[in-house]
């Protein structure tokens, strides 16, 4: 008779959150909450460590509470895969689990097996492309396990398990009949300490962590959801922009407790993205201040250069290698200067040099004007333009046709000229007349409903009128129609 073995990888020494594998949820330690969760229908279930000596402490209480448990080298993961299923047959079958994915149970690996046994595919795994993180899961058979432990002695081959086995078996993309979609919002894994915290709370919530089907703690996540807000779409990005960008302009303006849950607010809600610059006073310092671990890994950085005042191609270099400083990362989705007047030759020339080397994903500018706008998108390799835009300064239909061509992103910014429109009587009149639900909706819905736009950058006071703008920028946006109309109506007064 067929045999399956459940494997679970786990480890001490994790880089965000070390520890974590003995840290408690729900009256047990992670690690061990994972192995009950996966035995329960009955499947075969060991825990495969490191030999590192601080990994005793995983095997020893393993050890002591009944769960299987194997050690062998900390990188070599799929020698240890293969310790671990040593004494199965060749067509006995292997899945893997890592050990920080609590809501993870066996109904999921029965349903990935069954999915895997009727199309024939000898290697599945969960999509983690449409399946919440914390859900994943990959099927195979003990015989190829073996032929990739045989095959490949690359590091990343053997740290990671199964690259072998997809670039040589092809792989089933399986997704659970009752997946609940957006993955970033129903995340459930355990990398992070805010991650710890949503998952301790979500299995204090039942009576039983180890029979709570993982459909049951998803409804329980779903009211926490449900409670957060609707999810910041995802618009059509190059660089995976959500619709809304947070505006990091007036991130020192806020106390630190206060910046800390903002950002993480908007992180649940599925923003992507944090807009900041040297310009906005301590507001670089304060993000890296601010951001724990889950920000770092889940809100990427639009970096905006100080205005250069002429320095040249050292200035810009300086400034941004002091943005990555102060914020604390080498990396950035977007570095934009200040104008078309920092954009010259050599500071071009410069920021193209961080692209093609991979520390920023795109280079842009930020202008003024639509006049400015229009050369700006003759600049060689540019990837975003940073505009102002609402009914009062529209964007011409030439350069949103140029943009398009070219592919070059928009991210529209002072979309309540610093709140002057919010109080305007005119657009008051208009979110009246379309039905919007007050000026700061007309607003934003103008701005998102340009389809070159890919985001709005839009700063916060506080985490109430953060809600407000996450809020807006998840309605039904203006229909080309309706910007006509209010292009028409503001030109007639």
């Amino acid at each position: 008779m067929t045999r399956t073995r459940v494997v679970v990888q786990s480890r001490l020494n994790s880089s965000r959150l070390p520890g974590k594998a003995l840290m408690t949820i729900g009256g047990m330690p992670l690690v061990e909450l994972v192995a009950r969760r996966a035995s329960r229908s009955g499947h075969e279930v060991v825990v495969a460590t490191s030999d590192e000596h601080y990994d005793t402490r995983i095997s020893e209480h393993l050890k002591a509470v009944g769960v299987p448990v194997m050690r062998g080298e900390l990188d070599d993961v799929l020698g240890r895969f293969v310790h671990a299923t040593a004494d199965l047959d060749p067509d006995d079958r292997v899945v893997r689990l890592t050990g920080d994915n609590p809501v993870m149970d066996a109904d999921v690996i029965d349903e990935l097996l069954t999915a895997m046994d009727a199309s024939g595919d000898a290697y599945g795994r969960v999509d983690i492309d449409v399946v919440p993180e914390g859900l994943g899961a990959e099927g195979f058979l003990v015989r190829d396990l073996r032929r990739a432990a045989e095959a490949t002695q690359d590091p990343y081959d053997r740290e990671h398990v199964t690259p072998w086995l997809r670039r040589h078996l092809g792989e089933l993309l399986f997704a659970p009949v009752a997946n609940p979609g957006d993955p970033k919002r129903f995340r459930c894994t355990v990398d992070t300490l805010d991650d710890f915290d949503r998952a301790s709370r979500l299995f204090a919530q039942v009576d039983d962590p180890v029979a709570a089907t993982w459909t049951q703690l998803m409804e329980l996540l779903a009211q926490e959801v449900r409670a957060a807000g609707v999810s910041v779409p995802e618009r059509d990005s190059a660089l995976g922009l959500s619709s809304f960008v947070y505006g990091g302009s007036r991130l020192a303006e806020s106390s630190a407790p206060e910046t800390r849950v903002m950002l993480s607010d908007a992180v649940a809600r599925g923003v992507t993205h944090v807009e900041v610059g040297r310009a906005d006073g301590a507001a670089e310092a304060v993000l890296r201040a601010c951001a724990d671990p889950q920000l770092v890994q889940r809100m990427k950085v639009i970096s905006r250069l100080h205005p250069l005042e002429g320095g040249g191609a050292a200035a810009a270099e300086a400034g941004l290698e002091r943005s990555f400083a102060t914020i604390g990362r080498r990396t950035a989705s977007a570095v934009v200067v200040d104008g078309l007047v920092d954009a010259g030759p050599q500071v071009w020339a410069r920021l193209t040099r961080y692209r093609d080397e991979g520390t920023v994903a795109a280079i842009g500018v930020s202008v003024g004007s639509a006049e400015e706008g229009r050369e700006a998108l003759s600049l060689r390799g540019i990837g975003l333009l940073e505009v102002p835009l609402s009914p009062e300064s529209p964007l011409p239909e030439d350069l949103r046709t140029t943009a398009r061509r070219a592919r070059v992103e928009l991210l529209a910014r002072s979309i309540y000229a610093g709140g002057r429109l919010v109080a305007d009587p005119r657009i008051a009149a208009l979110a009246d007349e379309l039905g919007r639900d007050g000026a700061d909706d007309l607003l934003m819905a103008y701005a998102l409903g340009h389809p070159e736009v890919s985001a709005v950058a839009v700063g916060s006071l506080d985490r109430a009128q953060l809600r407000r703008n996450l809020d807006l920028s998840a309605r039904k946006p203006l229909s080309l129609s309706e910007i006509l109309q209010v292009d028409e109506r503001m030109r007639a007064a």
